[in-house]
């Protein structure tokens, strides 16, 4: 069995990073490495990590000054001695005995990447399965992996579409990477765009690097949904924050020259956060400004790059129904639909 090193970027996390450690360590049959990244928290995390580490070799900690999960993992990239990477967010927790079935597929079908399961996990105690795709596959043409690249960005465009699995797909918890892979071809998450689909931006790069790559519906994660993460709180620069996202992903396609079909992908990835931003960001009960300057800025916003292009230019058929009547609104630049768009959202949420 190779060594696997499993790289957990830890902030504030007090109160779940017990659990977190706990069933990394209890998993059966693999050999692995712990590699704890202390980014600065202010807690009591740091104690907790170094206890772990006293207590068992497997278990390295990494203290450093806040800088973000971003350099957090990238830290832990560069300390890594495995075979093979594994992300593991400091709030959530393993499946029972499920790394090495993952490791061991991996190695028989000798892939760059393999992608897996994972299981919703709500404060409320509801359990949902996720399958990523909604069949098993292994790939080695560049033509069949982009098709795997574009469902990072538009769900939609998954070749296996499976309802739900959106969020799973950019999230490096949901693959078992080649070391090699991420090193040799100097890969690694962007703390330029502040944590925004940094984790997109680095499963893209990784595809673009793959030779081959394979999906097992092995579920190895438990992904923790609170509620207060559901319903996003409005932060000023929100945007300007996804927008330096957006033009890294511009970076990316000019840098490979990307098919039309992947950057249709992309423009989807836009409407779809520009529709998220109607509730959390221009009609939040948070946002200070008058009326006027709210419907100003979305103006201005739909009206200039990194969006104008995705508004214009975005398919219907890649969008859900919701996203599908937000462009319409953005098309026609009808605010009191948008408006009317993000007080039902905010009701069902609430």
């Amino acid at each position: 069995m190779p060594l696997l090193s499993i790289i957990i970027p830890c902030y504030n996390v007090e109160k779940y990073i017990k659990q977190c450690l706990d069933s990394i360590m209890s998993q059966s049959d693999v050999e692995f490495e712990i590699i704890a990244v202390d980014d600065g928290s202010p807690d009591n995390c740091p104690q907790i990590l170094d206890d772990y580490a006293a207590k068992d070799s497997r278990v390295r900690v990494i203290h450093q000054e806040n800088g973000g999960v971003s350099r957090a993992r990238n830290a832990g990239i560069i300390e890594a001695k495995g075979d093979y990477l594994y992300f593991v967010d400091s709030d959530d927790w393993l499946v029972e005995n499920s790394l090495a079935k993952a490791v061991n597929m991996a190695v028989k079908k000798d892939v760059d990447i393999l992608f897996c399961d994972c299981l919703e996990q709500f404060d409320s105690g509801r359990e949902n399965r996720i399958h990523l795709y909604s069949q098993e596959f292994t790939y080695d043409s560049p033509a069949d992996i982009e098709r795997i690249q574009r469902s990072i960005l538009c769900h939609k465009m998954s070749p296996y579409f499976s309802a739900g699995a959106d969020s799973a797909y950019p999230a490096p918890w949901s693959k078992i990477i080649k070391a090699s892979l991420v090193k040799d071809n100097g890969i690694a998450f962007d703390p330029a765009v502040c944590g925004v689909y940094d984790d997109g931006l680095f499963t893209i790069e990784i595809l673009e690097k793959a030779k081959k790559i394979a999906y097992s519906d092995i579920c190895v994660y438990n992904y923790r949904i609170l509620s207060s993460s559901i319903v996003h709180s409005y932060r000023k620069g929100m945007i300007e924050r996804f927008e330096k996202n957006c033009f890294a992903i511009d970076e990316y396609i000019k840098r490979y020259n990307k098919s039309s079909e992947f950057v249709s992908a992309e423009y989807a990835r836009r409407i779809a956060y520009l529709s998220s931003f109607m509730s959390s960001y221009f009609f939040s009960s948070d946002n200070q400004n008058s009326n006027k300057e709210k419907y100003n800025e979305l103006r201005d916003t739909i009206d200039r790059e990194p969006w104008h292009k995705a508004v214009q230019n975005a398919s219907y058929c890649n969008l859900e129904t919701k996203h599908k009547y937000t462009l319409f609104c953005m098309k026609h630049v009808l605010v009191g639909g948008l408006r009317l768009y993000s007080s039902l959202k905010n009701c069902l949420l609430h």
